[in-house]
């Protein structure tokens, strides 16, 4: 979907996308199983556990000649795997328990502004994801809570590697009008919570069930490679993410700071908290 989507298993994938009513029935079978009052946070962590095991796919919002909100809850990748599940806990907050305000809720945080306006509309880059969804009132980036570091990062990368995007391929106008985003994240102050820190406790770290955590990259012209979300097990920070390697939605049986060790261009994460 972003432009790290490439380290989520990008595979441009023409199966088709799943029925408007199985869709449907899940997404209102969630909301629905959820008690009303329920916390906000509570309810990301109820909907993030629900998908465990669901099969992982990768390429699924490519799978279109043109831009349109798609919806796919039988397979993920590590990307639309945090943004439904986001979408649903926005959805709780709101009350309206339908399969309609769902997808208006997940074109509001899936698109520049909340509108669909073509390609460049999405919100390819995390750091850009990140921003428009502080700007709208949906998330809070928390980072800065704890520990940080700071890496400059210019993005580049979905514009200097089109081959590896149908949609830019297609269209060199597309590949113009993203390089125009591009620029305005010239030389970005990204913070982060360094990898070497995350085998410390919530008291250092203040990251809560349920936060978003980005994994941020070393990778030239990248920000962010993988997305899931915090949970701690027995005193430890794990991550609850579409893995390509499983090919699943699964709670890693390693603590994040191991699962970072093991890959050299993991350099931290940044931390987003749902309002």
């Amino acid at each position: 979907m972003m432009g790290w989507s490439l380290f989520c298993g990008l595979c441009f994938s023409l199966a088709s996308i799943g029925t408007v009513s199985s869709d449907s029935l899940k997404v209102e079978r969630l909301l629905g199983g959820i008690p009303s009052d329920e916390t906000v946070s509570n309810s990301i962590v109820y909907f993030a556990k629900d998908f465990q095991g669901t099969p992982y796919l990768g390429g699924t919002l490519e799978a279109f000649p043109s831009e349109r909100l798609v919806v796919r809850t039988d397979s993920v990748d590590c990307t639309t795997f945090v943004e439904y599940v986001t979408a649903l806990a926005m959805t709780h907050q709101e009350g309206i328990r339908t399969y309609s305000a769902f997808r208006k809720c997940l074109q509001q945080l899936r698109y520049r502004e909340g509108k669909i306006r073509g390609y460049v509309s999405r919100l390819h880059y995390f750091s850009d994801w990140i921003q428009d969804n502080v700007q709208k009132g949906i998330l809070e980036e928390v980072t800065l809570d704890s520990p940080h570091e700071y890496r400059s990062v210019s993005l580049n990368f979905m514009t200097r590697h089109v081959s590896s995007y149908p949609m830019l391929s297609a269209n060199r106008q597309l590949v113009e009008e993203l390089r125009e985003v591009e620029n305005k994240w010239q030389h970005f102050q990204m913070p982060y919570i360094p990898k070497n820190i995350l085998g410390e406790g919530k008291k250092v770290l203040k990251i809560n069930d349920g936060d978003i955590l980005a994994l941020a990259t070393s990778i030239k012209g990248l920000d962010v490679v993988h997305v899931g979300f915090a949970f701690w097990v027995n005193g430890k920070l794990h991550l609850l993410h579409a893995s390509s390697v499983k090919g699943k939605v699964w709670l890693d049986a390693v603590p994040l700071v191991d699962y970072s060790k093991r890959i050299k261009s993991h350099i931290g994460v940044r931390v987003l908290r749902f309002h």
